[in-house]
């Protein structure tokens, strides 16, 4: 390996072995389960779309800011899939695209999404669905910094590489519950800067486990409590545990806990079950308690119509 490179690879291989940096930290996710399953593409009677921004720890130097852009809507789906016949299977299709800036690296993520969905009664359906689309990363050499205060050819110009990525995973949804699970950067597919590589620097396989239940409460509150337990070798397993409640479909918060990182504040309210607009504010319990302010997190979601399914709402988020 050339000298020069070697800094720049040191990086690399810290960044991708680490679980919290790989994939990025969304806490609305909640609201866009097509961020971490493939299987949600295509479940809502509607086209959604929905995008975003996310500051991490605010305060600290070059700490991570994201976006992210959704879209999924369903394909030959001619009736709502909760009354009381028994729909026919239909297809989904959709794809996200984010981007996430951490100091002098940044990464970009583009996806097509695909899902089947199965009905399983007329109460009750089962999807199955994968990402397929690619990963960029890029390092900007003139923001690196080095201990010895020197600057010279290692800290010019840039390096980028571009991955192929995909995923898979599976959503079990009703009027009022969704199960799913998930597998991310499926591939585990080493990183290669200039025919330099390693098995160490690699986008290593993630897994999700998710589940909510909508709980009616009366004729204008519900509370919908749910979790996610995120999963990456060696990395301890993170689970997130989380409350929401509802007032008319119009109106909701919540709270959530991540275990030893955050906790988290959740409001936003649906205009006409057409627009959904979400923020959320992370305070941070970890280490980094001393050094920001929190993590800020917007969301905003289109509802448009499908003259087939007259239904525009969401049944379980």
């Amino acid at each position: 390996m050339p000298k020069k490179l070697l800094p720049i690879f040191c990086l690399m291989c810290f960044y991708l072995q680490s679980s919290a940096q790989q994939e990025s930290q969304y806490s609305m996710y909640m609201f866009n389960q097509l961020l971490i399953n493939p299987g949600v593409t295509g479940t809502e009677d509607y086209m959604d779309t929905k995008i975003g921004f996310r500051a991490q720890w605010v305060g600290v130097d070059d700490a991570p800011r994201n976006f992210f852009a959704t879209y999924h809507t369903p394909i030959r789906k001619n009736k709502p899939e909760f009354d009381d016949i028994k729909p026919l299977p239909w297809h989904g299709l959709g794809g996200f695209a984010t981007g996430e800036g951490t100091g002098p690296l940044t990464k970009y993520k583009m996806y097509g999404s695909y899902a089947f969905h199965l009905p399983i009664s007329n109460k009750l359906v089962f999807s199955m669905g994968t990402f397929l689309g690619f990963q960029n990363y890029n390092i900007d050499k003139s923001k690196l910094r080095f201990s010895d205060n020197q600057t010279d050819n290692v800290t010019s110009g840039n390096l980028s590489t571009i991955s192929p990525d995909g995923s898979i995973g599976g959503w079990l949804y009703s009027r009022h519950l969704y199960v799913g699970f998930s597998i991310l950067q499926v591939f585990d597919n080493k990183i290669k800067f200039n025919d330099v590589t390693t098995s160490n620097s690699r986008l290593n396989r993630h897994y999700f486990f998710t589940a909510g239940y909508k709980i009616k409460l009366d004729e204008k509150w519900a509370l919908v409590p749910s979790f996610l337990v995120k999963g990456l070798s060696p990395a301890p397993i993170q689970f997130d545990l989380n409350t929401k409640l509802r007032y008319r479909d119009k109106m909701w918060f919540g709270m959530s806990y991540r275990n030893k990182d955050a906790f988290v504040t959740l409001l936003g309210m649906t205009i006409d079950r057409r627009i959904d607009i979400g923020y959320s504010y992370d305070y941070s319990i970890s280490e980094l308690n001393k050094h920001n302010s929190g993590s800020h997190e917007i969301l905003v979601g289109f509802h448009i119509p499908n003259k087939k399914v007259p239904s525009s709402h969401s049944y379980f988020w």
